[in-house]
This record gives structure tokens, sequence and C-alpha cells, in this order.
């Protein structure tokens, strides 16, 4: 499996505090089958706000102390930016992609995605980088709407869903909008967040629970075949499921289920 969104490295967000905590993690999540791992940091201005340098150094203090504890685990450098007015600039200055990739994790404000959201993507996409929601399910105004990310996807947006909201970490309401985006084909990725804190059971549990609610096939694209693509540089569909609704004469519910697979 491969893990695009995490908060392992030590002493610059509110993820993992120091080394030993760091390694303690990564030692879990090499033990979990994780074979990658992309090492997001918060980026957000006014918060968590640091030089490009100030990572590297931190990314590679990491990487030495995690091979000579014998870890096997592949680390790759990431980001998750806040996306506010400006946000470009620091993405392009400081190079906030993932790994040697043109995609970009980003984050905005939980309570509720801005109207002018895709304004402020448009220039990002300009750029010829690759934006990836994370969380989404999280977001206020997907949850109370969860149709509205179609809008995004459809503006060459991409959706990342978190491993624990499908075990209801989150809450009910979280895990129903989490299982409805799943179902209709409107997530790309499933990553753990994970910062550090207690264990990392939920991303490998959450690769069976997507098995047995849905199918195995999409387990395999979110958590493996479409985050290799984003080193590899292979094109990951934006559509890559047909879903199929029907009513019931004797009831108003709609019911969906999983068609076709093309990915």
């Amino acid at each position: 499996m491969i893990d695009i969104h995490s908060h392992i490295l030590p002493g610059i967000d509110d993820g993992s505090t120091d080394l030993q905590q760091s390694l303690e993690s990564l030692k879990k999540i090499a033990e979990s089958g994780t074979r990658r791992l992309y090492l997001t940091s918060h980026f957000f201005k006014g918060h968590y706000e640091y030089s490009r340098a100030e990572y590297d150094k931190k990314f590679n203090e990491l990487k030495s102390a995690m091979e000579a504890a014998g870890i096997s685990l592949e680390l790759k450098p990431g980001f998750e930016v806040f996306l506010q007015m400006g946000a470009w600039d620091d993405i392009r200055r400081e190079s906030l992609f993932m790994g040697d990739s043109r995609y970009v994790l980003f984050e905005s404000d939980l309570n509720g995605l801005p109207p002018d959201l895709y304004g402020t993507i448009y220039p990002v996409l300009r750029m010829g980088a690759k934006p990836i929601l994370a969380h989404a399910e999280r977001y206020v105004s997907i949850m109370k709407r969860p149709s509205e990310i179609k809008n995004l996807i459809s503006r060459n947006v991409y959706v990342q869903v978190n491993a624990a909201s499908f075990m209801g970490f989150y809450g009910a309401k979280v895990k129903d909008t989490a299982y409805r985006l799943l179902e209709e084909g409107w997530v790309h990725f499933i990553a753990s967040d994970d910062h550090a804190r207690g264990s990392y059971d939920t991303f490998p549990n959450a690769f069976t629970w997507i098995e047995e609610h849905l199918d195995r096939r999409t387990a395999e694209l979110l958590m493996q075949e479409f985050p290799s693509r984003i080193e590899s540089g292979e094109d990951i569909p934006y559509t890559y499921v047909k879903v199929m609704h029907h009513h019931r004469s004797h009831s108003r519910r709609k019911k969906s289920f999983l068609a076709k697979i093309f990915g």
C-alpha cells in the first residue's frame, strides 16, 4: 500500500513532536504493509510556515535515522497546503509538490469550502499542477451536499478521503459521507492523515473495510494503483467507475451499485 497523506515529520506541524516519536510511527507503518509514505506536513501561512530548505533538512535527518534503525520504508516529501489567495506563489517558490510529481495536496476550511474555491485553485491548475483535495468527506459543505464534489472533479481536482472516516473516527455523518463519495466513484485516494498518535491500524483496516463493503478492486485502485501513479507519471483518471441507479416501485429510495471499473 501507498499512503499519500501523513504528518510524521517531527517538529514542523501538529503531527510528530520529536524524532523518536516519528521512528516509532514509521516502524508501525512499515509493519502494516505500507511500502511508500508521503510526509505531507501542513503549510499554512501564519500558522505552519517554513522554507523548503528547513523541510528538506528535517526530511533527510528522519530518513537517515530510519535507515539506521533498519526500518524498510520508502519516504517521499510532500506538503498539505492550505489553499488561500497567493498560495500558488508559495507552491511555485518553495516547490510544494508531492515527491518529484506535479501533484499538490491541499486543504481548506473544514467549516465549509469557500464559494470561490475554484477561483483559488485555477492558478494552480494553470501552472501545470495537479491538485488533490485532502479529507474531502470532513468539509461541512460536502457533508451537506456530497454531490458538490462532482463539480471539482469535473474541473480537474482529485479527491482524497481519510481511512479513519470509514471506521467512524470522525463521527457518523463523516462516515456516511465518506461511503457516499466512495460508492459514487468520487474518491481517487484513501490515506491515513496520520499524526503519529497511537495505532496505525486504521489504514490497513480501511483496505479490508472497502473490500468487504464494496469490492477488492476499488481498494487496490485507491490505496495501491492510483497512489503509485503519482511518482510514475502515469495518468490517473478523474472518472474511473460507472455508477447506475434504479428506483424500486415500492420505495422512493434510490439504490446505487458499481457497474464497471475502468481504471
